[in-house]
């Protein structure tokens, strides 16, 4: 069956960071060029931990081994593997920090600690994962859905064209800083994946995301800097048929934001 590699940056809203854990910049890190994208996110407090779930057989963190970082240990599915050490005489950029494969496909979550101590540091860099779907030798087939396509259903006259559209996929965006606006995107038989994209600022907050009416999750699309082409929700395995996925603004504070750019939507070949 098809195998799939999925890749998110730091900043995406589905890594869930406690409080302790703050964006890398230029201004406190020369060498913030290096991380993927230029951007990363770090940690210099003992236990403060970083989470993510994923659908799928295997997953790797990547992020830096640097002269100030120290140990860390992660725990998947509830085991503790560990402590890893973090430390490097030289900056190594784009270091595995942890990988597991051969995982039974299915959901999965993971939990990375930094446990050094003298406020040494550990950093994320991105993540990747990979998951099985459909079956046999079939491959996916893969189209990007715009924010403008009629199969994004935008919920009353409160969404409209954001000021820095020029910097979205194809120009287009619809943001919104109502609540509680949605925007619900149908898509149908033979899908099994899709992957929502959109913008984060210091404007954008919570949002909640519904998927074919099942459970709501909750992510916070706040960042540091506005950030364009970022994956706000993804999932796989769908099986055929017809799809939702609603995406509500659930804003925390007035004037807080949600940003659609595109989707991209996976269906294997017939």
């Amino acid at each position: 069956m098809p195998l799939i590699t999925n890749l998110i940056d730091d900043k995406s809203p589905l890594i869930f960071y406690d409080s302790t854990w703050v964006p890398g910049n230029s201004a406190g890190d020369p060498y913030e060029d290096q991380y993927y994208l230029g951007t990363f996110t770090i940690n210099n407090v003992a236990n403060g931990t970083v989470s993510f779930s994923f659908n799928g057989t295997g997953i790797w963190i990547y992020g830096a081994k640097r002269n100030n970082h120290n140990t860390y240990t992660v725990q998947l599915d509830g085991a503790t593997y560990g402590p890893y050490n973090g430390y490097y005489p030289t900056q190594e950029f784009l270091q595995v920090l942890f990988n597991r494969s051969g995982l039974t496909q299915g959901m999965h979550s993971l939990s990375l600690t930094n446990t050094g101590t003298n406020s040494t540091y550990v950093d994320i860099d991105l993540i990747v994962w990979q998951s099985e779907v459909g079956g046999g030798t079939q491959e996916l087939v893969t189209e990007t859905v715009q924010d403008t396509d009629p199969r994004f259903q935008y919920e009353d006259a409160v969404w409209s064209s954001p000021p820095d559209a020029i910097f979205y996929s194809n120009g287009t965006g619809h943001y919104t800083e109502a609540y509680p606006a949605s925007v619900t995107l149908t898509f149908t038989v033979g899908s099994e994946m899709v992957t929502l994209f959109g913008a984060t600022s210091t404007s954008s907050g919570p949002y909640t995301v519904q998927l074919d009416g099942g459970n709501v999750s909750t992510y916070n699309g706040t960042a540091f800097l506005p950030f364009y082409g970022v994956t706000l929700f993804h999932a796989d395995n769908l099986g055929t048929g017809q799809h939702s996925l609603t995406v509500r603004n659930d804003p925390a504070a007035a004037g807080q934001q949600l940003c659609i750019d595109y989707a991209l939507v996976s269906s294997l070949a017939k």
